[in-house]
């Protein structure tokens, strides 16, 4: 069972599973129904799926007074009498009067009110996905322009200059992502107006690492020149959400504008897995004549579910509750507007966790630095380690998002993203994503999408699903932080869904 759970949690780090959808629309798709796939987006658009159910009821349970209203239009007309009629026509003789005529109709139009009712009971809404896979990285700042200037540039390494020049760009801090949201998902299925989320594992992580840190170990630091080292930051999230999605139809009136309105709401249960942060980092690097010297006190938290070894022990699985709630509005029969909030309440209590408390002094050379299989054994370096608890709280984000039916073959879709807080994934500035679906009615829509700000500034993405009858193959791509070779991140993504 530990083996199966270190497997999980290896997994968990590795793929990251956002949706692919998600990928190829940058995250634009909130108010789009893609089946399963509306478990991390606006749950108000369930309500679509409770508009269809009650029209169904409403056909099912059609009185047969109402379906008689056809019926009273035949009674005042005139039958003529057989006898009046051609020979050729003698196969109606048997009608003798109206009532009769009247059942025979009303019997017809019954029978299509009934099976019409069947046919709309026929359309399962259920759907399920069977896998989805998605990977990402994001740099902060290397692209792939840099990479090949820097290792294919005829630079040698063993010159001090050469090593200078080696690592000029690296201007900004590097900000290594492995994307915002992954998912394993083993059981996630919709029914209806009503979405059941069993089994995925979400994960995100984020090391920070200041520019001029990374370039220590290749050009130490000049004489007299001071690295303040406090934006050092490693983040890192794992945990499982088993989620209830439920969609309303709003009363006319209740918004003011608009043609229909619905409502969602979605309820978590988060069990933490793991849990890894830099609650602080203090110290710095100066420069002197030969040596680089280090000052600094860190203090991190760890919370894992296995014991790797006698200095990592077991963490807890604490168990948290959040809330999603959205609403949403049709303008007109185009254009439909909507806002969510995600995330509230949501926080762990990691009990049974590790906190380190380190400090380390002392002074090496560059030489040293890239010469020895470990450091630690040439700084004075004293560490505390003890079982304490800690909290941590998700970012809760607000989304205003908006889908217009341009034309019959493109539907666009936009929304804003703004973070609360300033764990994991939360950005200080706004996220603004602009996306495209082309041919949504055939069986290979494709999609295109844009990003503004966040955490990457600038993204893009593409994709297409591919549609065989019930099942569902979808598959993107994009870049993080720029385009093509000066981009400075990456993602992809498939999976495979069923969908009735």
């Amino acid at each position: 069972m530990k083996n199966l759970i270190k497997f999980s949690l290896v997994l968990s780090f590795v793929f990251c599973q956002t949706n692919p959808v998600d990928i190829a629309t940058s995250g634009a798709n909130k108010l789009r129904m893609h089946g399963q796939l509306n478990v991390f987006h606006n749950p108000a658009t369930l309500g679509y799926k409770a508009a269809q159910l009650e029209s169904e009821a409403t056909v099912n349970n059609l009185p047969l007074e109402e379906s008689g209203e056809f019926v009273n239009e035949f009674q005042d007309i005139n039958i003529p009498d057989s006898d009046s009629l051609d020979s050729e026509f003698s196969e109606f003789e048997s009608v003798d009067d109206t009532d009769s005529f009247s059942i025979k109709v009303e019997d017809i139009i019954a029978s299509s009110d009934s099976l019409l009712a069947d046919s709309l009971v026929s359309e399962s809404n259920f759907s399920m996905s069977l896998f989805n896979v998605s990977f990402g990285l994001g740099s902060g700042s290397i692209t792939p322009n840099w990479i090949s200037n820097q290792l294919f540039g005829g630079k040698d390494l063993r010159n001090a200059q050469q090593r200078k020049d080696f690592l000029k760009g690296l201007s900004n801090d590097i900000n290594i992502q492995v994307p915002v949201f992954s998912s394993l998902p083993l059981i996630n299925f919709s029914f209806g107006s009503n979405v059941v989320s069993l089994g995925q594992v979400v994960s995100y992580t984020s090391v920070n690492i200041p520019s001029g840190l990374a370039q220590v170990p290749f050009i130490g630091l000049e004489k007299g020149k001071e690295l303040n080292i406090s934006s050092l930051e490693v983040e890192h999230i794992t945990y499982l959400p088993i989620s209830y999605s439920k969609g309303f139809i709003l009363k006319p009136g209740i918004i003011p504008f608009g043609q229909k309105s619905f409502a969602g709401l979605r309820a978590n249960l988060l069990i933490g897995l793991a849990e890894v942060h830099t609650e602080s980092v203090r110290g710095k690097l100066q420069g002197t004549d030969a040596n680089t010297l280090i000052d600094a006190d860190i203090e991190l938290g760890a919370s894992l579910p296995v014991s790797i070894d006698d200095s990592i022990p077991k963490g807890s699985f604490p168990v948290g509750l959040s809330f999603d709630l959205g609403i949403i509005t049709e303008i007109d029969d185009k254009l439909t507007v909507g806002t969510s909030i995600d995330n509230i309440f949501a926080s762990f209590k990691w009990s049974g966790a590790t906190v380190y408390t380190a400090s380390v002094l002392g002074e090496l050379t560059p030489e040293e630095i890239a010469e020895a299989d470990s450091i630690t054994n040439l700084l004075n370096q004293s560490e505390v380690k003890e079982s304490s608890s800690y909290k941590t709280s998700l970012p809760t984000s607000i989304n205003i998002s908006g889908t217009y039916k341009a034309v019959e073959w493109v539907t666009l879709d936009a929304n804003i993203r703004i973070d609360f807080g300033k764990s994991y994934w939360a950005s200080s500035t706004p996220l603004i994503s602009l996306g495209s679906e082309f041919y949504p009615n055939s069986k290979s829509p494709i999609y295109f999408g844009l990003s503004f700000g966040g955490e990457n500034s600038f993204g893009w993405g593409t994709g297409m699903s591919l549609k065989m009858g019930s099942v569902i193959f979808d598959i993107s791509g994009g870049q993080l932080g720029g385009i093509f070779n000066n981009a400075t991140g990456m993602q992809l993504g498939f999976g495979l869904r069923i969908q009735k």
